[in-house]
């Protein structure tokens, strides 16, 4: 817990990994000679504040997964006994492991259902006590599994600024000169290097607050009407909700695995 709160991370490892040009699901993949999503996953896992970690897979993985983290919820010995891996990495805060959905952004609602059954709580997000103080209102940290550089320390300022200020997402600031281009790939502008951040994870909200923008989006695309393309969770809260969020520096070192080329650099940093 922080500050009385409870704490839940939902690591989103549902993703195909086309860029890698691996049969291997990204995820899978191993560094160092684990899989990928552990290396972040086991960071939510030792934190003393997290209290419980919710993981997202393609569906046809997740008795895979559930091997391989020894969570045994809804797995059986006959399931175990068809996956051929035999190392296992198992996380003792982990609730559920749960279907991704189709695209990212459908992978987190999902996510938040998840916690939302398991604290119990309304359909809007909510206690159902309404005389329920505000500190019933748990912290959610959503991260990229392909984000393995991780640590405790940008996980303290997470939860810090996400308490202080009700969203709070990880960044740093670019280093090279941006342009925007139009469609013929001339220039159309240069924005002020000083205020361009390169957006990273985890993105820490209240519960309530982000549960209320994605019910909101997921609304707007059951409608047929969602016209803004999502690429991450506080885009989401500025869009549906108005809510400031907070940018707070990180490391440079907490790249996501895209490339081939990413997993020779992640190797250098983590083999520190």
């Amino acid at each position: 817990m922080y500050e009385g709160r409870k704490v839940y991370a939902i690591v989103l490892a549902a993703g195909s990994g086309r860029r890698m040009h691996s049969k291997q699901k990204k995820q899978f993949m191993e560094i160092l000679g684990k899989p990928l999503y552990t290396w972040s996953a086991e960071q939510f896992d030792s934190h003393p504040a997290v209290d419980g970690i919710i993981i997202t897979t393609a569906e046809e993985d997740i008795p895979y997964m559930e091997t391989l983290t020894e969570f045994e919820k809804n797995a059986s010995k006959d399931i175990y006994s068809t996956c051929d891996s035999t190392k296992t990495y198992p996380l003792h805060k982990l609730s559920a492991i749960i279907p991704g959905g189709k695209e990212r952004y459908n992978s987190v609602y999902n996510g938040l259902n998840e916690i939302r059954k398991i604290e119990q709580l309304s359909e809007t997000g909510t206690a159902p006590d309404a005389n329920a103080s505000a500190g019933t209102d748990p912290i959610i940290m959503i991260h990229d599994c392909a984000r393995p550089m991780i640590n405790h320390a940008i996980i303290d300022d997470a939860l810090h600024y996400a308490a202080k200020y009700h969203a709070a997402v990880i960044g740093m600031p670019v280093k090279d000169t941006i342009k925007i281009i139009d469609e013929e790939h001339f220039v159309k502008s240069t924005p002020e290097r000083s205020s361009v951040w390169l957006m990273e994870t985890p993105q820490s909200f209240d519960f309530s607050l982000i549960f209320s923008a994605y019910s909101k989006l997921i609304q707007k695309e059951s409608e047929g009407r969602l016209m803004i393309p999502v690429t991450d969770d506080a885009m989401v809260v500025e869009a549906f909700t108005g809510a400031r969020v907070k940018v707070v520096a990180g490391t440079y070192e907490n790249i996501k695995i895209t490339t081939p080329e990413d997993i020779k650099i992640a190797e250098t940093y983590l083999s520190e």
